[in-house]
């Protein structure tokens, strides 16, 4: 089996309602597919999602630097997935979401060629069933509560309130009503996705200190670890960094240095799911606590490499947040479906979905760059608008 053809689909799909984070409205989610092609016509799939608070990386920049990966690998055995991680890792800095598409449409074509999800892969599930988490952002306190009870009753019991998007004390107050009104039965967290100040982050904590949230996470700037450890110390609410954290280095001074307690695990941010692994034994090593994530709007692509990692490392004790739901439609003909809180991991082979070509062509964004290759050559393009 030899690689033969990768092809770049740039995606853009709108949210099921907005999303705030950040101090910014979310109504759409921009993505990259990655689809993989074999001898045989056999084809995996990968994902690359926008998000460039987290990698850096936009549209263009992920067209851009999905041929010069291609050529790494094309006429390439894809069962040898070290081997070729390091080699494509190893050929353009950074990048690190088109990186995980491309190692992760790598699962995907192995598992459904020998017959394997990709779990197993990774050595096997752990769990049977995984709690989820449900992000909560509409600034607005009377409608937060009410989706939050609405959840609750579906049986989800795991929140996240998008915070830093309106006035603090009423985030606080909020964050403080969600515990009261449902006490230690659900695992309650806040995101500031880097929108606060280092005081402004130590004025929240303290006014939630009573209501005892899990987690914060990344409350102020990804760069400014020091203000990131002077949070940490003055709080007695535990903090997770999430856009400061991209690399091994980075959590083990992330953890031993006290700025974190923990982190929030993406795969687009650590090159793809068996990087995404390492990091996270890492961090459980050191003692810390673990957040496994997409960003905001993923397909069921990513979602069910994201599914597969979590079924093989056992539910994260900050929580599992699958985010295809919050997308108005999906690319796959039967997406992942959370059922009362919580998720089965997927044991068909490779990532477990059936992609809809004609869904994937209403959503695309601008006409896709087909990088078609053999198995001696490897070009390249550049996408316009």
């Amino acid at each position: 089996m030899k690689i033969t053809r990768v092809e770049a689909i740039p995606l853009k799909l709108p949210l099921k309602k907005p999303m705030l984070m950040g101090g910014r409205r979310y109504e759409w989610a921009e993505t990259v597919l990655v689809r993989l092609e074999t001898t045989g016509r056999l084809a995996g799939w990968g994902e690359a999602p926008v998000a460039p608070i987290l990698s850096g990386e936009t549209v263009a920049s992920i067209l851009a630097a999905i041929p010069i990966l291609a050529e790494q690998i094309i006429g390439s055995d894809p069962r040898n997935l070290v081997s070729l991680s390091k080699r494509f890792r190893r050929a353009i800095y950074g990048n690190t979401a088109a990186k995980a598409a491309i190692d992760i449409a790598l699962y995907d074509v192995v598992g459904r060629q020998i017959g394997w999800p990709v779990h197993r892969l990774l050595g096997g599930a752990a769990v049977d069933r995984l709690d989820c988490l449900w992000l909560v952002g509409n600034s607005d306190p009377v409608r937060d509560l009410a989706e939050t009870e609405i959840m609750a009753k579906d049986g989800f019991r795991c929140f996240k309130l998008k915070v830093a998007n309106g006035d603090l004390d009423e985030e606080a107050h909020t964050l403080s009503a969600m515990r009261s009104q449902f006490g230690n039965k659900i695992l309650l967290c806040a995101d500031a996705n880097t929108n606060w100040s280092v005081a402004e982050a130590i004025r929240f904590v303290r006014l939630v200190a009573q209501a005892s949230p899990d987690f914060l996470e990344q409350p102020v700037a990804s760069d400014d670890l020091d203000g990131l450890r002077r949070v940490a110390r003055a709080s007695r609410v535990p903090i997770g960094a999430d856009e400061s954290l991209h690399d091994l280095t980075g959590m083990r001074h992330m953890i031993e240095s006290g700025a974190a307690m923990g982190g929030s695990f993406k795969i687009m941010k650590f090159e793809g799911i068996a990087q995404c692994f390492s990091v996270i034994q890492l961090c459980r090593a050191l003692g810390g606590e673990v957040n496994l994530s997409g960003k905001l709007g993923e397909t069921s692509v990513a979602n069910a490499a994201t599914l597969a990692l979590a079924a093989a490392i056992g539910q994260p004790s900050w929580g599992l947040s699958l985010t295809n739901h919050y997308l108005s439609d999906d690319v796959v003909r039967n997406p992942i479906a959370i059922s009362e809180g919580s998720i089965r991991p997927l044991d068909e082979p490779g990532l477990g979905i059936v992609m809809s070509e004609s869904k994937i062509a209403n959503f695309e964004s601008w006409p896709s760059p087909r990088v078609q290759e053999d198995l001696k050559t490897a070009g390249a393009f550049s996408p316009t608008p």
